[in-house]
């Protein structure tokens, strides 16, 4: 593969370039490539200031959360004044704004950028005319890109239905890759007295939040002896649930609140069980990915990202999209599992993550379409 080319990455934050994608881009440098990463400072950034072969750009004008015209073109347009400068190879684009603005940005540059849609996120979530707006900018912005990718086959639909994209510029990337070696499954417990149901992700309403804490109390009331956790941070999501809701919740006993941790190893390590009841339109998770291979059960809302990774009954369940009764249902249901189902359960998700989902299988995904770009 060629050497000393550049290629960007561009997020709307560093944590989630640092959460998702710092695996791929060492690779990349080890491969000789000079890697850009472009979002907003913030806890993370430290992180890429020390990797030789990784250049950080602060992002001024990008406002995740903001529906100003005036910012999103000066975001645009800081956008363009970065390509042109540093001039990358090839860029890759995350996140609403960087798929829509940077693939403008890129265009005008004349530079190359697939577009990477990681989920439909909560603008897709309910009917109105902001959904319209951003199918509208999608549809104008995906035209410029060399390559669209999308996460699971329900979300590539969905843009090619609705003549977003051009279905031949269009692929399916099979998740955003775990280590199986850092996500590594713990000697299994046989005898357990409580059964530890772990939630890990943002702290905003989509993500299923009070449908777990709903379902945790009925288990509860069951008499079950169970402990449901929350791990992650609070963002300025539209969506967010208050921290004084979250601590409501923790000093009344019903879940437990862990904080934020970038050691998410080991805290799944404590876990039997990976819930996500999220109806926020995912990829693939993350946190369901990492569960499954230190061989963990999963359970998750039947969204079309956790129906790619859950076979129902064999590594985890599906619940229905906002039903408490049915979240609490197929928790008793793992509860109730015999010790050796429950591992049986946890080997078949590691099995799964090891044949499609690794870390492995995506860089090398990501090595051939770039040097399909770069090397027609």
């Amino acid at each position: 593969m060629a050497s000393n080319q550049k290629i960007a990455f561009v997020a709307n934050t560093s944590w989630s370039i640092y959460r998702f994608r710092l695996f791929l881009i060492k690779r990349l440098i080890d491969n000789g490539f000079a890697i850009f990463v472009l979002a907003p400072r913030d806890a993370h950034t430290s992180h890429f200031e020390s990797i030789p072969g990784l250049t950080y750009i602060e992002l001024n004008h990008f406002r995740a959360t903001t529906y100003s015209v005036a910012q999103n073109r000066l975001l645009r347009k800081e956008l363009q004044h970065h390509y042109s400068r540093i001039r990358p190879d090839l860029i890759f684009h995350y996140t609403i704004k960087a798929n829509i603005y940077g693939s403008i940005a890129a265009r005008n540059a004349g530079i190359p950028s697939i577009s990477i849609i990681t989920g439909l996120g909560y603008t897709f979530a309910k009917k109105g005319w902001l959904r319209s707006v951003v199918k509208l900018l999608y549809k104008i912005s995906l035209k410029k890109t060399a390559e669209v990718w999308f996460l699971n086959e329900d979300d590539l639909h969905t843009f090619t239905e609705a003549h977003l994209v051009d279905p031949d510029k269009t692929f399916l990337l099979p998740g955003e890759g775990v280590d199986p070696n850092t996500f590594f499954p713990a000697p299994f417990a046989d005898a357990k007295k409580t059964i530890t149901f772990l939630f890990v992700g943002r702290m905003i309403r989509y993500k299923g939040i009070y449908e777990f804490v709903e379902a945790a109390q009925l288990l509860k009331q069951k008499g079950l002896a169970v402990n449901c956790q929350l791990l992650g941070f609070f963002d300025d999501n539209p969506a967010a649930i208050p921290r004084s809701q979250i601590d409501e919740w923790h000093n009344n006993k019903i879940i437990t609140y862990l904080g934020h941790t970038d050691a998410v190893a080991r805290v799944i390590e404590q876990a039997d069980c990976i819930v996500l009841p999220s109806y926020y339109r995912e990829g693939i998770p993350l946190s369901l990915l990492e569960g499954a291979s230190m061989c963990k059960a999963l359970i998750a809302a039947d969204t079309s990202g956790c129906r790619t990774l859950i076979r129902e009954g064999v590594n985890g369940y599906l619940c229905k999209e906002k039903d408490v009764t049915s979240l609490a249902e197929k928790m008793v249901a793992y509860y109730y599992l015999s010790a050796a189902e429950k591992r049986q359960m946890g080997l078949e998700g590691r099995k799964t993550v090891l044949q499609r989902f690794s870390d492995d299988i995506i860089v090398s995904i990501y090595r051939t379409k770039i040097n399909s770009i770069l090397h027609p």
